[in-house]
């Protein structure tokens, strides 16, 4: 599990605290007035849309949060924490900057034993509904021994287009990664290729997505869930590894919640 850690503990609800900005700014919110649901304007943080895909929406200036996020299956549990804030003019050039710290568990060689600096800027293309963002994850802070880190510092290209529509919106993620976004079982040296992810998310709801997700060979399913839109808490559960693709065999069950501030 530790692997996946590296990503989703530092992105996998972080990327609605970046989205809460972007969406509060008019002149992307006057673009939805064709869509029933969209009514993003009147939350403080709304649904993420990726579950393990960076997003391409860049934070910016006032904006930050914090996350705690686990993984589950029957047999080993985990879990950590995310604090990101946003800096810049994602109109212009923003970002988001978060620490990810991980293990909750003792068990696996003692809780907090290992801390990632994450990194990303970008450029939101408001007339094309568009936001690019180049990113760096798991710069190595600390850990406690060397099975905790043994990738160099993640490098990534992502885009995320929203496709407004009278139902449903689409959110759509796509780019691509080196190291941790390797296919889960690849060995050897990952920092000279680069491997694509994916993720699209509908909301049905102004308060819940719908979520289907494919980075590092693993296909996620989940949603995206704000149940009090006038509070800033958004979370996030889904089913990891359906394919079944790491050497463990089996489905894990990952959940999150991320708590928006705004400053």
């Amino acid at each position: 599990m530790k692997r996946y850690q590296k990503i989703m503990i530092g992105l996998l609800t972080l990327s609605a605290v970046a989205m809460a900005d972007t969406m509060s700014e008019e002149s992307w919110s006057e673009k939805f007035e064709v869509c029933e649901v969209c009514t993003f304007d009147q939350e403080l943080v709304p649904p993420s849309f990726t579950l393990g895909a960076p997003s391409g929406i860049p934070g910016g200036k006032g904006g930050g949060g914090m996350a705690v996020s686990g993984i589950t299956d029957k047999d080993d549990t985990d879990g950590g924490l995310a604090f990101g804030v946003g800096y810049g003019d994602p109109n212009k050039i923003g970002g988001l900057v978060s620490l990810s710290i991980g293990s909750v568990n003792p068990v696996d060689g003692g809780a907090f034993n290992r801390g990632a600096l994450n990194i990303s800027a970008g450029h939101n293309f408001v007339d094309q509904l568009v936001g690019v963002s180049v990113g760096v994850n798991d710069i190595d802070l600390w850990h406690a021994n060397h099975d905790d880190h043994d990738d160099d510092p993640s490098l990534y290209l992502s885009a995320t287009k929203i496709i407004p529509n009278e139902k449903y919106p689409v959110m759509l993620t796509a780019g691509l990664g080196n190291n941790n976004f390797a296919k889960v079982n690849e060995t050897g040296d990952k920092k000279d290729h680069v491997y694509p992810f994916v993720s699209g998310a509908v909301y049905v709801n102004p308060q819940v997505s719908l979520i289907a997700d494919y980075t590092s060979d693993i296909v996620t399913l989940g949603a995206g869930i704000v149940p009090f839109p006038k509070l800033p808490v958004a979370f996030t559960l889904g089913a990891y590894d359906i394919g079944k693709e790491r050497e463990e065999d089996k489905v894990s069950f990952i959940a999150s919640m991320a708590i928006s501030v705004r400053f």
